[in-house]
């Protein structure tokens, strides 16, 4: 099985490096906004470190595991290639982790070139960041793509998951407290997390918490339903 999922992974790379729009999309674009808002914050003095690391990577989500991953669902679905998986060995969540693997690997890397340019003091917040927030990303991917019927309609049905993240990242900000109602928003513990890479002694247990609920809560609807093929 781990040979099958291997080739599928690389072949969802080979996919990816093809398409000039999405390589875009998920690798050029999302760097860009992200040393973009840290040139920013740098010549405005807005903002904390946590802060401004917290909103590059909550930019990063938007674009490279979660839409990149939601067209991907998408437009293999269209293809009938997930209908086919669907009939091999390979069980549904390998099917998904394969076509997701590549988006996460490029998450890793941004956020690895990022966070070299503005290092934390603390390390081991900003890994429970990168690992729990790509994992949200890739759940809601797999919730909205449920809803994407063609990759043409990923942009659209992508624009409240990315506002979602990105919005609540604001929001925090802006209140510099979450709340547990305002954790229902997946930027808001993502933002909350990589804040206290910054924060020595700042509690983390809430963040983890709200994020393994909208994970779960994102998988279960995704169960419910994704389709693997298109509708007729």
């Amino acid at each position: 099985m781990i040979g099958r999922l291997m080739s599928l992974v690389w072949a969802e790379l080979t996919l990816l490096r093809r398409s000039p729009l999405a390589v875009v999309n998920a690798l050029l674009l999302p760097l860009a906004l992200g040393v973009g808002w840290l040139l920013l914050a740098e010549n405005t003095g807005k903002g904390t470190d946590g802060d401004t690391t917290a909103m590059q990577l909550l930019m990063l989500l938007s674009f490279t595991p979660y839409a990149g991953v939601t067209t991907a669902l998408a437009a293999r679905r269209a293809d009938l290639v997930l209908k086919r998986m669907r009939t091999t060995a390979l069980p549904p969540l390998a099917v998904i982790s394969g076509l997701a693997a590549p988006y996460a690997v490029l998450t890793a890397g941004q956020i690895a070139v990022l966070t070299a340019l503005h290092p934390p003091p603390r390390w081991w917040p900003l890994l429970v960041t990168a690992v729990t927030g790509t994992v949200l990303a890739v759940a809601l991917a797999f919730a909205t793509a449920a809803f994407t019927p063609v990759p043409e309609l990923a942009q659209l049905t992508t624009t409240p998951g990315v506002l979602a993240f990105f919005g609540g990242g604001m929001w925090l900000l802006h209140t510099g407290d979450a709340s547990w109602p305002m954790r229902a928003v997946p930027g808001v513990p993502v933002a909350e997390l990589a804040r206290a890479a910054w924060q020595d002694g700042t509690p983390i247990w809430p963040a983890l918490s709200a994020t393994a609920v909208l994970t779960t809560a994102a998988v279960a609807l995704a169960v419910r339903a994704f389709r693997w093929e298109p509708r007729r």
